[in-house]
């Protein structure tokens, strides 16, 4: 199941707690107005992943190994990058959290939880 990220404010610094069956997945987000660029950290277990810049349309952390992804969608459908703090409070892009059978679906073989 994939899941909407709510709550996305055009604070320039946030964190958000995803629950999933198995452990919580920590999610920190972070705009920087010098790059017009929003970029994310993702905590899952032990696991940390640092500094990933969002775009539109791509897996952002597949080569981390972990039960889940993430990805933004241009609710406009003009294939831009959220460039903007507002683009998420506006709802011009959207955030999902791909889960552990998402992610079955896409790499064929299961992720150790």
């Amino acid at each position: 199941m994939t899941i909407k990220i709510q709550n996305i404010t055009n604070e320039t610094i946030q964190r958000h707690t995803i629950s999933t069956d198995a452990k919580d997945v920590i999610l920190r987000l972070y705009f920087l107005p010098t790059v017009e660029s929003w970029f994310m950290d993702v905590s899952y277990g032990s696991k940390t992943v640092k500094g990933v810049r969002l775009i539109v349309g791509a897996y952002h952390i597949a080569s981390a190994n972990f039960p889940c992804d993430f990805i933004v969608e241009d609710a406009l459908k003009f294939g831009v990058d959220p460039f903007h703090a507002d683009d998420f409070s506006s709802d011009r892009c959207r955030l999902y959290m791909l889960e552990a059978a998402d992610m079955v679906a896409l790499r064929g073989q299961p992720v150790p939880l």
